[in-house]
């Protein structure tokens, strides 16, 4: 028997997490600019936050920076620090990537981009 993982839920996705299968999803929609509502110290925080973590960025990449969008599965992900946590709570359970100086919110379960904060 499969226990679930962290991000999991159980519900409508296939093994691979196909976008198709919206069953078991969230919502998306009160993550997607949610950085926006943050006053100029606060903007600062959080980038300063993801720097500290020494990702390399992610120069050449195959697929769009669009909410929905869903990235290759090859992308390694990051967990967002707690420090993020508390800035935006509604980020809390998803992972990011950098791309080029673009921090890029991503539904670890289904690989799909549900917020860009560009640089």
């Amino acid at each position: 028997m499969h226990a679930l993982g962290r991000h999991e839920q159980a519900g409508g996705r296939g093994p691979a997490g196909e976008r198709g299968g919206r069953a078991g999803a969230r919502d998306h929609g009160s993550v997607r600019g949610a950085v926006g509502r943050l006053d100029t110290r606060q903007r600062t925080e959080f980038r300063s936050s993801i720097t500290r973590l020494g990702v390399s960025p992610l120069r050449d990449v195959a697929f769009g920076l669009t909410v929905g969008t869903a990235i290759p599965r090859s992308v390694s992900l990051h967990r967002l620090p707690p420090a993020i946590i508390e800035l935006v709570p509604q980020y809390e359970g998803y992972d990011f990537i950098l791309v080029r100086d673009d921090i890029v919110i991503i539904d670890p379960d289904t690989y799909e981009i549900v917020d860009v904060i560009p640089a």
